[in-house]
């Protein structure tokens, strides 16, 4: 027993040796031509290097060259981990694994990565012409390469221990991912541009649901982080203080969406009353108009309201049934 015991302290002296020699590079894929909107995060340790989101595939070359900066050849990587399986998060995957690199990801959004197909008839039917330019498609992930993980999960690679937590609420296949003390969000702590206070509420269709997401805020918050790495966008040394004001801004906005539906607001209508209710907020917060075009770009109001219109839909349907 006390062999076990002491076995047991050696692995966590370990695993908390590799996390202070940790290396954790961003690289910005500039999106659509623009810095600091979309993040891709490769993480170094001790035996390998990983990378932490791949962004969409109309960006792979920015990420690839990022990579070879930092002197990383891809097929090199010990892993990839992907938060969910949207297109701005996940929509390179499939060229990783198929290059035989192991992509993680949860395992209700395995099968999106290993045949896209709906996924991307899907964001054809939302963008359309505009598809090609923004995401630039989606390659099958071979089965053999895609790695299944549940809550709790915990992956020993390149001398790191990475830890998926499930966090519903922007989407039911998200996971946030725990390095020690550092977490890597994806869209569960909303969207955080250039160290600005305002924060946008990441709230697409079809999956946002507000009480997942408010919980989601509390499972990061157990994790008793030190730092966040928001996906939109960068490092957050502040944890706490930006999840507290993350779960008043999902409050807010979302309340702001539930009276406006009750009301009879909907759909185009719906999306420019919730526009100008952000644009409310930011100029009270003092947030310049070019960065708000910004904002716009990697998580537009119209499909933010769309998504809480959604959620707030369904939850009136469901007390009327029941009434």
């Amino acid at each position: 027993m006390a062999g076990e015991s002491g076995k047991f302290e050696l692995a966590k002296r370990r695993v908390s040796a590799n996390l202070r020699a940790m290396e954790i590079k961003i690289i910005d894929l500039e999106f659509q031509g623009r810095k600091g909107g979309i993040a891709a995060f490769l993480v170094k340790g001790a035996e390998g290097a990983i990378l932490i989101e791949t962004g969409p595939e109309s960006t792979r070359e920015a990420l690839l060259a990022g990579l070879r900066e930092e002197g990383i050849d891809p097929a090199d990587l010990s892993g990839v981990f992907v938060t969910h399986i949207h297109l701005d998060h996940a929509g390179a995957a499939g060229w990783f694994a198929d290059l035989g690199v192991p992509v993680h990801v949860h395992e209700r959004g395995a099968r999106h990565l290993i045949d896209p197909s709906k996924l991307v008839e899907s964001a054809r039917r939302v963008y359309g012409d505009r598809f090609d330019v923004l995401w630039g498609g989606m390659v099958p992930a071979p089965t053999e390469r895609v790695r299944q993980l549940a809550d709790g999960d915990r992956v020993e690679v390149a001398g790191l221990e990475i830890v998926a937590v499930d966090t519903p609420g922007h989407a039911f296949h998200h996971h946030v991912f725990a390095l020690g003390k550092t977490v890597f969000t994806g869209d569960a702590a909303g969207a955080r541009l250039q160290g600005s206070p305002y924060l946008s509420v990441t709230s697409a269709p079809p999956q946002f649901h507000f009480e997942h997401t408010l919980a989601s805020i509390s499972r990061i918050e157990a994790l008793e982080p030190e730092r966040l790495f928001l996906t939109h966008f960068g490092q957050i040394e502040g944890a706490f203080d930006h999840l507290a004001a993350y779960r008043e801004s999902v409050e807010l906005n979302a309340e702001f969406v539930r009276q406006r539906v009750r009301e009879g607001m909907a759909g185009e209508i719906l999306g420019i009353a919730y526009e100008a209710f952000q644009l409310e907020q930011a100029f009270r917060l003092g947030v310049p108009a070019a960065l708000l075009a910004e904002y716009e770009l990697v998580n537009g109001s119209g499909m933010c309201a769309a998504g809480m219109e959604r959620f707030w839909l369904g939850r009136f349907a469901e007390e009327e049934e029941r009434a």
